[in-house]
């Protein structure tokens, strides 16, 4: 399926798109509410400045993917492999990403206020700026994630990462 299809047919009011092939796809600034991607490959598409408010994009494989400033409001992304996708400033307020891999991806300055986040994997994310006020973060994997001016995780001293980024506030160890 072209992303001109998938537009065209959206238009007409379709909006059940389960498992598509639309990897590499320029959906960008593309208004798609409430459409169904369940377990679609995603894989390095575009998809920034979109509207996707609502959709369901559960198991989906967006690995590489471009969302910046993709709105995701109340989306359900559970489960989805969002690995190595860039996401900075992304609107995901309300989003459901239980269980979502989300390795490697660069979501700085993102929106998460009130999300669904139980179990899923932020190792090696870049968070700097990022929003969690009111997210469920229960269960969330932050190994070595840039943690530097988030806003409202709630998180385990254990959790937090000590990269460059936030040294300063670490207290130094002595040297005998």
């Amino acid at each position: 399926m072209t992303p001109q299809d998938l537009i065209t047919r959206y238009n007409k009011g379709e909006r059940d798109f389960a498992n598509a092939e639309l990897a590499g796809a320029d959906l960008r600034e593309a208004t798609l509410r409430g459409i169904i991607l369940r377990g679609a490959n995603l894989e390095k598409a575009n998809l920034s400045w979109a509207n996707m408010e609502e959709a369901d994009l559960s198991d989906a494989k967006l690995v590489g993917a471009t969302l910046q400033a993709t709105h995701l409001r109340a989306a359900n992304l559970t489960n989805a492999n969002l690995q190595n996708a860039r996401m900075k400033t992304c609107g995901l307020n309300e989003a459901n990403l239980t269980g979502a891999n989300l390795k490697s991806a660069v979501l700085v300055g993102a929106k998460l206020q009130s999300a669904k986040l139980h179990g899923a994997d932020f190792s090696r994310t870049h968070l700097d700026g990022a929003d969690f006020t009111g997210a469920d973060s229960s269960g969330i994997n932050l190994t070595f994630a840039e943690l530097g001016n988030v806003i409202g995780l709630e998180i385990a001293e254990g959790q937090k990462s000590w990269k460059a980024v936030d040294k300063e506030d670490k207290p130094a160890t002595p040297v005998e």
